[in-house]
This record gives C-alpha cells, sequence and structure tokens, in this order.
C-alpha cells in the first residue's frame, strides 16, 4: 500500500481559509499537548498561548511587522506563480527602510508630515522595485538565476547599510543613526492598513488584468503562452517590479511605524523579507491570502520572546511554531490535494 497526492478536480476543491483555519488549531492542539514536556506544563503553554492571543497590546506590538512580512509575501505570490523564483525580497525591504529614512532624516522635514510620509513610502517602493528590476533584467536578457542573484542582492543591501551607520550617516559612537523626528513616527495600524490596500491592489491586478494570465500561463504552458501572443520576457520584467515594489513599502512602512533608525545587521538582514518568503507559500501564491499568512507568521514572531518570558524554554517555542505552520501548510495543501491510497 502506498500514498499519494493527486490535484483535486476543480468542483472538488474545498475552501483553503477554512482548511488552514482547521490546520491553525490542530497545530496549536499539538502545541499544547507538547507542552508536557516543557517546565510548565500543558496548562501552562495553553495558558501563555491564552495571554498572548487574548492581550490587545500582544496584537498592535506585531502589527508593524506585518508590513514588510505580508507585502513582501504578496508581491513574491506573483513572482513564484510566473515561474520567478527570487528571494530578495530582503534586500528589497533593507533599501526600502534606507530610501525612506534617507528622505524623511536628511530632506523632507521641512515639508508638511504626511506629505513627506507619502513621498517617503512611495519612494521606498521604487527603490525596491528598481533593485528587483535588476533581477529581471538579468534573468531575461542574459540567463542569470534570479535566485543566486537576489541573494547576492541581498548582502549588498546589508554592507550598505552597514556602510551608512559606520560611516556618513554615524550619530555618536556607536553604528547607528539618529532617530526619526517624532513628527515622522507612525502607527502601527496605519502601517498595517497601507500594506493590506497594496496587497489587495496586487490581488486585483491578478484577477481581474492581462497579468494575471500572463503570470499564470508562462509558468505552466509558456509555449502556448507565446502562441497566443503573451510575451514570457515582459511578465517576468512586470512581476519583478511589483514584487520588489511590495517588499519596498514593506520596509518603508516599517522604518516609519517600529524602527526609526537604521541600525547595523548582520549576515541575514532584518529577516522580514526571508519571512515573506514562508509567508507565500504558505497562502497558496495568492497575493489575497498573504493577508492571513503574514498575520500568522507575524504573530508567531512576536510570541518567540512572549512566550519565553512566561517560561517556555526558547527551543520548545521554536518546534511550537514549526508545528503550527507546518500544520496549517498541510492542512491548505489538502484543500487542492487529495490523499488516494493504491494497493500493492
Amino acid at each position: 500500500m502506498r500514498l499519494t497526492l493527486e490535484p483535486r478536480a476543480p468542483n472538488e476543491r474545498r475552501n483553503p481559509l477554512l482548511y488552514g483555519l482547521a490546520g491553525l488549531g490542530v497545530g496549536f492542539l499539538i502545541s499544547v499537548l507538547l507542552g508536557s514536556l516543557t517546565p510548565v506544563g500543558v496548562t501552562g503553554v495553553a495558558r501563555a498561548f491564552y495571554v498572548d492571543l487574548s492581550e490587545p497590546r500582544f496584537w498592535l506590538l506585531s502589527l508593524p511587522y506585518f508590513a514588510p512580512i505580508a507585502a513582501s509575501a504578496a508581491g513574491l505570490a506573483l513572482a513564484y506563480r510566473a515561474g520567478f523564483i527570487t528571494i530578495g525580497s530582503e534586500g528589497q525591504v533593507i533599501l526600502g527602510a534606507v530610501a525612506a529614512y534617507g528622505l524623511l532624516y536628511f530632506k523632507l522635514s521641512t515639508i508638511p508630515t504626511v506629505l513627506a510620509l507619502a513621498v517617503a513610502v512611495l519612494a521606498a517602493a521604487l527603490a525596491g522595485a528598481l533593485y528587483g528590476f535588476i533581477v529581471g533584467i538579468l534573468r531575461v536578457y542574459l540567463g542569470a538565476n534570479e535566485t543566486l542573484v537576489s541573494l547576492m542582492l541581498n548582502y549588498i543591501a546589508v554592507a550598505l547599510v552597514n556602510y551608512l551607520v559606520a560611516g556618513p550617516w554615524q550619530s555618536g559612537p556607536f553604528t547607528r543613526t539618529e532617530p526619526l523626528p517624532d513628527k515622522f513616527w507612525v502607527s502601527g495600524i496605519a502601517a498595517a492598513v497601507i500594506a493590506t490596500i497594496f496587497i489587495a491592489l496586487l490581488e486585483a491586478l491578478y484577477i481581474y488584468t492581462r497579468l494575471g494570465v500572463a503570470v499564470d500561463s508562462i509558468s505552466r504552458a509558456r509555449r502556448a503562452a507565446e502562441t497566443y501572443g503573451i510575451n514570457p520576457g515582459r511578465a517576468i520584467l512586470a512581476v519583478a517590479l511589483l514584487a520588489g515594489a511590495a517588499a519596498g513599502l514593506g520596509g518603508g512602512l516599517y522604518m516609519v511605524s517600529e524602527q526609526h533608525q537604521l541600525l547595523s545587521l548582520g549576515k541575514q538582514g532584518l529577516g522580514y523579507g526571508y519571512m515573506g518568503i514562508l509567508a507565500a507559500w504558505l497562502a497558496g501564491l495568492r497575493p489575497a491570502a498573504t493577508i492571513a499568512a503574514g498575520l500568522l507568521i507575524t504573530l508567531l514572531y512576536n510570541m518567540f520572546v512572549s512566550l519565553q518570558l512566561q517560561g517556555i524554554p526558547a527551543s520548545f517555542v521554536l518546534a511550537f511554531e514549526a508545528v503550527i505552520v507546518l500544520s496549517v501548510l498541510a492542512f491548505s495543501t489538502l484543500a487542492r490535494y487529495k490523499v488516494v491510497i493504491h494497493d500493492g
């Protein structure tokens, strides 16, 4: 006997949101049961989850991370649907944050606050788009591997930040910049709303424009797409721009809602762009679904510290988060695939 996964027929497909919620519930249940292995026990783990998820402050403190994670995921969802496997969202998030900080601190401090913030966030999106476009150009015209190219560009973005905070933008003896003026600080709620609106626009582009057809067709039936007049190169460049813009926007929103200054970075960067990769796959590569997936990853990221403060060892917190993500991913997959048992 062997088990295989086979795609469901269109009329057999289940609601991915309901299946994802079921997976979330199962993941939390397994995590609570695993709590028997921790010093606080099953009841301690259950209480820790309840305390976090029932506390409005916990949700509010999580929101600033939602913007870079969910926005990156939405752009990557389009890119991956087109077969453009970039992991450059991390560098684009960083570059968006740099662009927003540089403009607000050095250039826009004298103009009206709302206008300055709008210009800075748009500039962040543009910076991310241009950085992503580099990857697209190299893929389309030189045949370069977008995964490797985008990874190298991530390291360049990290190096740029470390140069700025230890050089021309350094403030005092530490490798960091001066914080942005208070008037440029926005709430996590505002950042999350802007990111959600942008994600909705990406979903609309995917559903209602020719781009959505091009994105799906070039990865599934490239020759047929070319026969019907779809240019794969243009589609790749379009998703490279959009994915970069989404990540850059997320970086700009993170700068004005949470970080407010540039700090020295390790090789992994901020990490939110990489989390966006996980959120994109968790969302089934649908831009709209990255809102829920991004929120889940955001909450789990914030839980890493809060659960430890309630007596749960870090190793177990990581195990809980892995169980929850894998459970959601497994159940979401079952919405589109079915398990078939073969005899012999």
